[in-house]
């Protein structure tokens, strides 16, 4: 049952980090207040460096490179998809799925999730890191790394979203 409830947390951070990068992206408001409602929700348990359901966890680690290698692959192919020279290739690849249009709404729309699995991970390896090296700072683990990740989320959704406006 404990096995049970961490892997539930996990996949509701991860659901909830994909209900926030949608409705952000969509600009559907109540979407992207849902997300975040789910996130706060879990605050306490996800970035406590005790429990086995935090993000300072190595199986965490573990699944969000799993995640970014999948989204750095598919960013590749329809970077690839949406170039002038490239696009035909892709189209015929995908059977048609990818055309050049496809493939930029595509590639934009995934930066936001690519960005926020990216700087998880690298909180989480960095978390894990002081751990390691014996840092007990509970501010640290609450308070630094979680307003660090979303102060650098922040700015790379603005910094993405610069190119819709």
């Amino acid at each position: 049952m404990l096995m049970l409830q961490g892997r539930t947390n996990r996949l509701l951070i991860i659901t909830s980090t994909l209900i926030i990068s949608l409705g952000a992206i969509s600009k559907l408001i109540p979407l992207f207040v849902i997300g975040i409602v789910m996130m706060v929700n879990n605050y306490k348990k996800t970035f406590n460096p005790i429990s086995k359901d935090s993000i300072y966890n190595p199986e965490l680690q573990r699944q969000t490179a799993y995640i970014l290698f999948i989204l750095a692959i598919l960013e590749g192919i329809t970077g690839f998809g949406a170039g002038p020279q490239t696009s035909t290739f892709i189209t015929v690849m995908t059977l048609g799925l990818l055309n050049r249009g496809n493939s930029l709404e595509l590639h934009l729309i995934l930066i936001a999730p690519l960005a926020f699995f990216f700087i998880l991970h690298s909180t989480s390896g960095l978390g894990n890191l002081l751990l390691r090296k014996g840092v007990k700072s509970k501010a640290i683990y609450s308070y630094v790394l979680p307003l660090a990740m979303l102060t650098l989320f922040a700015i790379a959704f603005y910094l993405d979203t610069l190119y819709f406006f």
